[in-house]
């Protein structure tokens, strides 16, 4: 689908998918995500975070200077980010404590700045709005296969409920992470680039 100004675009999913292609958030999903349950909450994190973020951020003129903007998305996302941890360790308390490091640095993610200075401000506020929804998707869509892998692997559940014993205790790990996020960005690459192709 064409990226302008006048299309909707769904690129955040595959082609400029946050994780597999940008690598603008990879560091949670690579050492953090080792469960369904944790990517669960990443996720949630993130829409709240940066979803929100950039629905508020949206609204602030271009015309104020760049550094400005900057300091408002960095106290709008540290602001939603209390009730956002809140509500996760009402949820899901010690999936939670597991990934809080993670969760905080979402507040300083690069989502909110690349793509609401290069995109989201060139297109309407409901197109952006829904666009940026495409992008959480994106997101999501790497965590759940990450998390999903892990599990699997390295605990032999799914979500927590017992399926069979472990095959690869290892998958839990930040290197094992690494490898199957490269694996599956190269995947990611391959399905862009035959599409194109084909187009």
């Amino acid at each position: 689908m064409e990226n302008n100004s006048k299309s909707f675009s769904l690129d955040g999913l595959l082609r400029q998918n946050v994780v597999l292609m940008s690598g603008l958030v990879t560091a949670p999903i690579i050492v953090a995500c080792t469960t369904m349950m944790r990517a669960l909450v990443l996720v949630i994190s993130f829409f709240m975070i940066s979803y929100l973020s950039i629905l508020i951020c949206r609204i602030i003129p271009r015309k104020i200077a760049y550094t400005f903007r900057i300091l408002f998305y960095a106290v709008v996302a540290a602001a939603l980010y209390i009730p956002t941890i809140l509500l996760l360790q009402r949820l899901f308390p010690n999936e939670t404590a597991s990934v809080m490091l993670y969760i905080e640095l979402m507040v300083v993610n690069l989502l909110l700045l690349a793509k609401t200075e290069s995109r989201f401000y060139l297109i309407s506020y409901g197109k952006m709005a829904a666009e940026a929804l495409v992008y959480i998707v994106g997101y999501a869509l790497a965590a759940f296969a990450v998390g999903f892998v892990r599990e699997i692997l390295a605990y032999g559940t799914l979500f927590g409920f017992k399926l069979f014993g472990a095959i690869l205790p290892a998958a839990h790990s930040p290197f094992f992470g690494f490898v199957l996020v490269g694996l599956l960005a190269a995947g990611c690459r391959a399905v862009v680039s035959g599409s194109r192709k084909e187009s």
